[in-house]
C-alpha cells in the first residue's frame, strides 16, 4: 500500500526545489556557459528534483502495483502504463533518467546548452509531475 504521507512529504520537497529553481528562470544559456557556479546551482536542483521523482515513482510502482523498475526510464514508463501520469507528461519527462545520469557522472564536461534545455523543461514537468501524482492519489 502506498504511504500517502511519505509521498506528500517528498512532493513538498520537490516543491521547495522547484521554487529555488524558479529563482533562476531568467538565466540565459550564455550565462550558464559563463558562470560555472550558477550552472552548478541549477544542475544540483535538477539532480535533486529528478531523484525525488524517481523515489516517488519507485514507491508507487512497488507498493501499489508490485512492480520493481530496473531503470529510471522504466519507472517513468511504468507510471504511464499504470495510469499514474498522463501520456503527455510521459512524453515530456521521458529521458530524465539519462539526463540525471549525465549530471551525476560527467561533472564538468556537461554541455551548458543541454543543462539549459533540461532546466526549462524541468520547470514545466516537475510541477506537473507533482500535480498528476497528487490527483492519482486522490482517485486511488
Amino acid at each position: 500500500m502506498v504511504r500517502r504521507e511519505s509521498i506528500e512529504e517528498r512532493l513538498k520537497e520537490l516543491d521547495e526545489i522547484i521554487q529555488e529553481l524558479f529563482k533562476y528562470k531568467d538565466t540565459s544559456s550564455d550565462a550558464l556557459k559563463r558562470d560555472l557556479s550558477q550552472r552548478w546551482i541549477i544542475e544540483r536542483g535538477l539532480i535533486a528534483g529528478a531523484s525525488i521523482i524517481f523515489d516517488v515513482s519507485d514507491h508507487i510502482l512497488s507498493e501499489e502495483f508490485g512492480f520493481f523498475a530496473e531503470s529510471y526510464e522504466e519507472s517513468l514508463s511504468g507510471l504511464f502504463e499504470k495510469g499514474v501520469i498522463s501520456e503527455e507528461l510521459y512524453r515530456q519527462i521521458r529521458g530524465l533518467g539519462g539526463f540525471r545520469n549525465i549530471l551525476i557522472h560527467r561533472y564538468t564536461g556537461i554541455d551548458p546548452d543541454l543543462v539549459f534545455e533540461n532546466f526549462h523543461r524541468g520547470l514545466k514537468v516537475f510541477p506537473r509531475f507533482a500535480r498528476e501524482v497528487l490527483a492519482w492519489m486522490e482517485m486511488a
